[in-house]
């Protein structure tokens, strides 16, 4: 038997604990999306016209708060029978009526995930004391979630907040030592990427996996990375790098980026100079983070399934039939957005990386 190129199913909507079927019923365009800095949105376009309603000048569904209005929970359910998966939970945060010329009116909702308190809430502050991880954990209680903290990292005098929000701040944090940001349901997760759980996926090309774009690019890869700062305690220069080794731990086999660079293009430095560290640890962590960044992003992916709601930002992948380079496991999830009409059903985009290429014979 052969297999729709797509999934139309509809997506089932929850709003504050009850399934509105008119919801999925007048979806006519749903985006979720979600990256490794955090905050999941999603957007949902709804027919307000139909049946009773017939549009301006009278009355539109969805604009009266008896499906969806400011605050409310919404969760989102999709996937094919046997395979439904909640893509989304969050609250409402706009509402806008759309009017196109000779389209029916649509209301659009929008809503993000519980890190959108953190993006409203904006403060100068400082932290004595303290890792990332433990200011994770703070911040979490303060806008009443609860906290998964697991990254790696030094231990900071002083940490100083200036003037930005809490979910730039945390992002900042998290940056400069390569740990992720999300949330499900009312807890926030900090963790390094190896504490981080994903699906397993296999995509094949052709079959699963619709179009897809990789590459391999040496224009961010550098062979070092070098922090530099000063240690007022012992009044002497901190230097600290970090080099290809710190990229090899991360792969098991096949060309790595940091590698390939210097012998391609001869020996490549990064000098970081947007922080100073303040203490060795400091700097031999920041540089390990900024060498992981690059390494990581040697091989990226853009691809569309047709439909894969298991999927989600950590998911590792296995790409088969995508070229001898590239096939293989180790692809990493850095974004994922699930999207549907009912035209072209459900289908989902992602981005993922790896930190090498396969060898290929000659």
């Amino acid at each position: 038997m052969t297999e729709p190129m797509f999934s139309a199913v509809a997506p089932v909507f929850t709003v504050d604990g009850e399934l509105i079927r008119p919801l999925a019923r007048d979806c006519a365009r749903l985006e979720v999306t979600e990256g490794v800095d955090g905050l999941k949105r999603m957007q949902a376009e709804f027919i307000a016209v139909g049946g009773h309603a017939t549009g301006p000048p009278g009355a539109m569904y969805h604009l009266d708060g008896a499906t969806v209005d400011f605050g409310r929970s919404v969760r989102v359910t999709i996937g094919p029978e046997g395979n439904q998966r909640h893509v989304f939970e969050g609250q409402v945060s706009a509402l806008e009526a759309v009017f196109g010329d000779g389209d029916p009116p649509t209301v659009v909702v929008l809503a993000e995930d519980a890190l959108m308190r953190l993006r409203m809430t904006r403060r100068m502050r400082t932290y004595v004391d303290a890792t990332d991880a433990d200011i994770a954990a703070e911040l979490a209680g303060e806008h009443g979630l609860s906290a998964d903290v697991q990254a790696d990292g030094p231990r900071y005098d002083v940490v100083q907040q200036w003037n930005q929000s809490d979910l730039a701040f945390l992002r900042d944090r998290a940056r400069l030592i390569r740990a992720e940001l999300w949330a499900t349901g009312r807890t926030l997760h900090f963790r390094s990427r190896t504490d981080r759980t994903g699906t397993a996926l296999t995509l094949t090309q052709g079959v699963d996996l619709l179009s897809a774009r990789l590459t391999a690019d040496l224009a961010e890869q550098r062979s070092s990375v070098v922090v530099t700062g000063y240690d007022a305690t012992s009044g002497k220069t901190i230097e600290e790098r970090a080099g290809a080794d710190v990229a090899d731990a991360e792969i098991t086999a096949g060309r790595a980026g940091p590698r390939l660079v210097a012998k391609a293009l001869g020996d490549a430095v990064s000098y970081r100079v947007r922080e100073a560290a303040l203490t060795a640890d400091e700097a031999t962590a920041w540089a390990r983070a900024e060498m992981l960044r690059r390494a990581r992003r040697f091989v990226t992916v853009h691809g569309t399934t047709r439909g894969s709601p298991e999927m989600v930002v950590g998911s590792r992948l296995t790409l088969r039939h995508v070229g001898a380079p590239f096939d293989g496991s180790g692809y990493y999830v850095t974004k994922v957005c699930h999207l549907f009409d009912p035209p072209q059903g459900f289908r989902t985009r992602f981005e993922a990386e790896r930190p090498s290429l396969n060898e290929v014979s000659r």
